[in-house]
């Protein structure tokens, strides 16, 4: 008889393909349905389903993304009017000058997406150095994988930290708790369980689905992967959940300076068009020089310089151990004046030493040694320092011991239970915050095995306690008791405990922290301590960090201040201690309403939202998924000079960003600004649009060079913020000095020179690009322009530049766009007001900087 052939079944990319209601459904069911087994996946099937739900799922190629950018380089409503408008001088007969005003407008759109593109290519290599990782069982074997690389029938391990990488049946669970915050807006964590809910419920109420964009508080879990990608709850809803991110600051006030901009360049164009047509000039010619004279204006490489600004900084930053998430926060960074930063990794060496095990007497214990390390030995939970502190004593062993159950940490508890059975006894060990423990105790035994009531020795435990804490030492309470074989063991059973002793551990200060503190101070950014230790141990670590007299905030004190009295309490706050998880963002809500830009370092899973709040979130490489997650910025090396360095680079990117609008809002300005009102007066175009667009592509050729500029080193000492003002009080005084020497440039021409349309056009071309060139080297910095040298691409471009713009009359080239030579005479003229304007833009500088403290 013939074997019949079964076909391989394609895997369906998520458990609605095969119907059904998730929530409703069994685990045997699902594992059916998605031809799955609780040995996991094999590897090579893992690799064909991603494949395929990839093929599925619609995902930009490359090139279009490269398309669609190239596009965007035009999408100025003023580009696009100037390209109907050059259509409709074509249309006249005009076909020559059409074609080269649309032929400098697509070399200006190729240099802005060039440096974009490059700019974007070496953001996204940084980004994928930052790794997100689930446990994961394939071939078998448990195993880490990426998590955009999870797949549906992908049997997954989950602890405190951990992201869901999609939605998912849940198969075992201990004292489970999931932020959902991202799908459903609760903001407390929701309890999970194994077992079936009725189809068809709220998602809040699916208690055995785990949702992708959740993230694990505590507890720990198995679950069997259904869906992923856009066929996820959260994927469905994508579109409605998205939001542009907050802007920074920098970006806010850039966006109100490009409005500025625009409005200001809309009324001078339409203005210059109206007394243009009333004046009886061509109306196609009209049309086409107020538009030109409006692109000239706006700013339109300015999203190009900042995006290669930022990338050049994100890529010295990486050089330097910190990789940039999110690239707007690097100005952030810059002007941050309050650094919030945990105690533990960041300002301590993290790496906690044993001091001693004491009895309640002060007593050393060998029991308390014994239960502590068998506790931390038998813990599967997430990573801390603490844990592995004791993992690490010497002379330790588990003969005769097996783990039973365990009863996982969590913020609120504050306690982590393990039960081991011994001789067919189960004893359940419990450690955590010493207050914590006491709490579930009844009794206190010593080391001699003596018990008395809790209430007769709670007086002297808390006095050990104190002293020890003063300092310096972190505390740990250990009790114990036996426990029934009770196949289930959960939190209700700590309780009519035992304690034991105490566990004291020590944390020193890394040795370079005070140096480091120092120079952070130098640039005026000042350390703020968030921690959850008692504030005597905090206090002490405080002073050991230099710190002679630290104001200490708890988090019972905090709770008392209203949220109008804290940003002032805040500010006189060098330590807040005792602080709950759920404080942290408050402590930043309030740095924050009090006008300052904050940064946090946090790295643990009740830091996301203190992250999230944050001006700028910062994480480190070593940090639970959920943290870095959360994070703009990610640290190679959990360690305050690297950070510093961020800093600095910070500012070196708001400054070089800077340069630009200076220039922009001052040379361009004031050189359109003329044009439109001598046009009003002559009986020709002061510049064809041709040659105002020439004008406006040379001048952006070396401000591409501001990206890889020189900062000069006393501009990097205070943190910097978007001055509206500051720019605004610029472009005026400066756009004003520009215009008088145009009109002295017009003045010289008509008047001295006598000359003809022509020569008039070469002539103030000639100047005009000069003094752009001399104001971009000029105002890039505050020092006296020769004292300063600049980058090497915007140096190289500016002096090529310099001896190949006064032959642009001479060459052909030049006279196919309107250009006539020029007598040396009138040349040596032109060059002549140029280093005048120079020579007093450098004095002009001098007075505004000083004025204004810059």
């Amino acid at each position: 008889m013939k074997k019949r052939i079964v076909p391989r079944r394609r895997f369906p990319i998520a458990f609605e393909d095969v119907g059904g209601n998730l929530e409703a459904c069994n685990p045997q069911e699902l594992f059916l349905k998605l031809d799955a087994s609780p040995e996991g996946l094999t590897q090579d099937e893992a690799e064909r389903r991603w494949r395929i739900g990839t093929a599925k799922a619609f995902v930009r190629p490359e090139w279009w993304n490269a398309v669609l950018l190239l596009c965007s380089q035009f999408k100025s409503p003023l580009v696009l009017l100037l390209v109907v408008a050059v259509g409709l001088s074509a249309a006249l007969g005009d076909t020559t000058n059409a074609l080269i005003i649309l032929f400098i407008l697509l070399l200006t759109g190729t240099l802005g997406f060039w440096q974009e593109y490059k700019a974007n290519r070496a953001v996204k290599k940084l980004q994928a150095l930052v790794r997100t990782t689930v446990a994961a069982k394939r071939d078998g074997k448990w195993q880490k994988i990426m998590l955009d690389k999870t797949v549906p029938g992908d049997l997954i391990r989950l602890t405190a930290g951990d992201l869901i990488p999609g939605d998912c049946l849940l198969l075992k669970a201990t004292d489970l708790h999931v932020n959902e915050a991202t799908l459903t807006g609760e903001s407390f964590p929701v309890e999970k369980r194994v077992g079936a809910s009725p189809p068809g419920v709220p998602l809040n109420l699916r208690s055995n689905v785990l949702f992708e964009g959740s993230s694990i508080v505590n507890g720990e879990a198995e679950a069997l992967v259904a869906k992923t990608g856009d066929r996820t709850e959260l994927g469905k809803i994508t579109r409605k959940l998205q939001q542009s991110a907050g802007k920074t600051a920098f970006e806010q006030g850039v966006t109100r300076f490009g409005y500025f901009i625009m409005q200001l360049t809309f009324f001078l164009a339409v203005g210059i068009l109206v007394l243009n047509l009333f004046f009886k000039k061509p109306v196609a010619d009209s049309i086409l020089f107020s538009l030109a004279l409006a692109v000239g204006i706006a700013p339109e490489l300015l999203p190009a310089i900042m995006v290669t600004t930022l990338s050049a900084g994100a890529e010295r930053m990486a050089r330097k151990k910190v990789i940039v998430k999110k690239l707007s926060s690097i100005q952030n960074l810059g002007a941050i004046n309050i650094l919030c930063s945990d105690k533990t990794g960041t300002l301590t060496t993290g790496e906690a030493e044993v001091h001693s095990t004491l009895d309640i007497n002060g007593q050393p214990s060998g029991l308390v040694r014994q239960y502590a390390w068998l506790n931390a030995t038998f813990e599967s939970g997430f990573f801390n320092p603490l844990d592995e502190a004791l993992r690490h004593m010497e002379g330790m062993n588990a003969e005769g011991y097996s783990k039973f159950d365990e009863v996982p940490w969590d913020f609120i508890r504050k306690r982590l239970s393990i039960v081991v059975e011994k001789d067919a006894r189960q004893i359940m060990i419990t450690k955590g915050a010493l207050q914590n423990v006491l709490d579930v105790c009844t009794h206190a035994e010593d080391a001699a095995g003596k018990r008395y009531p809790i209430k007769d020795v709670r007086k002297k435990i808390l006095e050990n306690f104190r002293a020890h804490s003063a300092k310096g030492f972190r505390t740990l309470g250990l009790a114990w008791k036996v426990v029934s074989g009770d196949p289930v063991i959960n939190k209700d059973d700590e309780q009519e405990m035992i304690f034991l002793g105490f566990i004291y551990l020590f944390d020193p200060p890394k040795p370079d922290i005070r140096e480091a503190i120092k120079n952070l101070d130098a640039l005026g950014v000042t350390l703020k301590i968030i921690t959850g230790d008692n504030h005597h141990v905090a206090r002490h670590i405080a002073y050991m960090l230099g710190m002679q007299k630290p104001r200490v905030l708890t988090g019972i004190e905090l709770r008392r201040i209203s949220d109008e009295a804290l940003p002032a309490k805040v500010m006189r706050t060098d330590i807040f201690a005792e602080v709950e998880p759920n404080q942290k963002d408050r402590i930043i809500d309030a740095f924050r309403n009090g006008g300052n830009v904050t940064g946090y370092i946090g790295d643990g899973i009740n830091d996301a939202t203190a992250l999230r709040a944050a001006d700028v979130g910062i994480s480190v490489d070593s940090a639970v998924d959920v943290a870095k997650e959360a994070s703009d910025m990610i640290l190679l090396e959990k360690n305050l000079d690297v950070l510093r360095e961020g800093v600095l680079e910070g500012r070196k990117t708001y400054l070089n960003t800077l340069k630009y609008i200076f220039v922009t809002t001052s040379a361009n300005f004031g050189n359109m600004f003329s044009l439109a009102v001598i046009s009003l007066f002559i009986p020709f175009l002061p510049l064809l649009p041709q040659q105002i667009l020439l004008l406006n592509f040379l001048s952006d050729i070396p401000a591409l060079g501001i990206a890889g500029d020189k900062v000069d080193e006393e501009q990097l000492y205070r943190p910097k913020r978007w001055n509206v003002h500051l720019i605004r009080r610029f472009m005026t005084l400066f756009g004003f000095q520009s215009s008088l020497f145009d009109f002295l440039t017009f003045a010289v021409l008509l008047w001295y020179f006598r000359v003809d349309e022509a020569h008039f056009q070469s002539g103030w071309f000639v100047e005009s690009a000069l003094t752009e060139l001399l104001i971009l080297l000029i105002v890039r910095t505050a020092r006296p322009a020769l004292h300063s040298r600049p980058g090497r691409f915007l140096l190289g471009t500016s002096l090529l530049l310099a001896l190949a713009i006064p032959t642009i009359p001479y060459l052909s080239a030049g006279a196919i766009i309107g250009f006539k030579p020029l007598p040396l005479s009138l040349l040596a003229g032109m060059i002549g007001i140029a280093v005048l304007y120079g020579i007093l833009v450098e004095q002009m500088k001098k007075l505004f900087f000083k004025k204004f403290e810059w």
